[in-house]
C-alpha cells in the first residue's frame, strides 16, 4: 500500500532533483554536498473496482491511521506486470477479487518522503475492474476500512482530485461498455 497519496504531492519545481525555491544547503537531510535533493521513482498500480446492480457502486479504502478515502493501489513488485500488481493490490486492500475491464491510464505526482529523505516521483497505473467475488471485511491490516459507495457518494468522499478524474474516466468506460 502507498504511504503517500496524491494529496501529499508537491508540484514539480525546477530541474528534477533540485528544489528551485529552496537554497542548497549541504548537510540538510536529503541534500547532498552539491545542493541537490535525492530523487526516487516509485511505480504503483491499482484500480477502480465497480459492482453493477440497481446502481453502480465503487469500492474505496481508508488506510489505517489516516482519514483519507482513496482508490486501492500499491507498489509493483519485482517480476509483476502493472496488471498483476493491480489485481494483487485490490485483493489485499479491499478483500475483493476482480477482473480487469479497461486500462484507465496513469497519474503521476511528486512528494517528499521524510522516511527516505528524498523527493519521490510516483507513477500509478489504474485499471477499471469488475468485482467478481470476495468480501470487503477481508482487507489487510494496512487498511482500516474498505467500503462500497454509490458513484456520487464515492466522488464526494474521495480525498484526491486526480483520483476523482480516474473515476470519471472509469465511468465513461463503463457507459461505453453498456
Amino acid at each position: 500500500m502507498d504511504r503517500d497519496g496524491p494529496g501529499a504531492a508537491l508540484p514539480h519545481r525546477g530541474p528534477v532533483g533540485i528544489l528551485a525555491d529552496a537554497p542548497p544547503a549541504a548537510g540538510r537531510a536529503g541534500v547532498n554536498a552539491g545542493g541537490s535533493v535525492e530523487v526516487k521513482r516509485q511505480v504503483s498500480a491499482g484500480g477502480v473496482v465497480v459492482r453493477p446492480g440497481d446502481s453502480l457502486e465503487l469500492c474505496l479504502i481508508r488506510p489505517a491511521g489516516r482519514s483519507v478515502w482513496a482508490l486501492p493501489k500499491g507498489w509493483v513488485e519485482p517480476g509483476e506486470t502493472h496488471e498483476m500488481a493491480a489485481l494483487r493490490e485490490i485483493r489485499e486492500e479491499t478483500g475483493l477479487d476482480g477482473v480487469i475491464q479497461a486500462d484507465l491510464g496513469e497519474i503521476d505526482y511528486w512528494f517528499y518522503s521524510r522516511g527516505d529523505e528524498a523527493r519521490v516521483h510516483k507513477i500509478v497505473h489504474y485499471y477499471l475492474m469488475r468485482a467478481i467475488g470476495g468480501d470487503t471485511a477481508q482487507h489487510d491490516h494496512e487498511v482500516a476500512e474498505a467500503a462500497w459507495f454509490d458513484v456520487e457518494a464515492a466522488l464526494d468522499r474521495m480525498t484526491y482530485p486526480n483520483e476523482r478524474q480516474i473515476v470519471r474516466k472509469a465511468l465513461e468506460e463503463v457507459a461505453r461498455c453498456d
